[in-house]
């Protein structure tokens, strides 16, 4: 299994208090990149209130911004946010599934992008993302699904309050001495 090097998520704007509850528990020394794609309005404010909770910084990035390590990257209202090797480019091409930003149109970047070194958190209840995770899945990649209704072949499970432990699983945490 090819270590990971980027994970992406992806919600419908109805799961945002459990994405705020993933993002709260992803580790503080996160060694990869998280790009996360959550469906909202033009006006809506997000990074802020995600940021709160979340131990990363939660940043909406600029087009071409670098990926980089321990850094939460929010699609932008009213873009896609597509990742491009290692940088996130802003996209205006037309809605996916009624949706700008798509989470289809961030899985299938990523996994072409990152091939088996992406996983891929989809948080159910939406038509967008499913065709991602199937990218995702042809390139190598890990792909995970909360509120799935039924089993995909090769799409893990997890149950909304499970999120942590996937990541405990995918992500090695370096762990920091106890001096005496």
């Amino acid at each position: 299994m090819s270590p990971l090097g980027l994970l992406v998520v992806g919600a419908p704007r109805e799961a945002l208090e459990e994405v705020q509850a993933a993002l709260a528990e992803m580790p503080a020394r996160m060694p990869v990149p998280v790009v996360l794609v959550l469906h909202r309005g033009l006006h809506e404010v997000l990074a802020g209130p995600l940021g709160h909770r979340c131990p990363l910084p939660v940043v909406e990035p600029d087009d071409k911004e670098a990926l980089l390590p321990g850094r939460v990257y929010l699609a932008p209202a009213g873009y896609h946010l597509l990742v491009d090797g290692n940088c996130v480019c802003l996209s205006r091409e037309p809605a996916e599934h009624g949706q700008r930003p798509s989470i289809d149109a961030l899985f299938e970047s990523a996994s072409e992008a990152h091939g088996p070194g992406v996983a891929g958190l989809l948080f159910g209840g939406h038509e967008d993302g499913w065709a991602g995770l199937a990218a995702l899945r042809e390139q190598g990649g890990r792909a995970a699904v909360t509120r799935a209704a039924e089993e995909t072949e090769g799409v893990e499970r997890v149950p909304p309050g499970g999120v942590k432990d996937w990541l405990a699983r995918l992500v090695p945490v370096t762990r920091m001495k106890v001096l005496p």
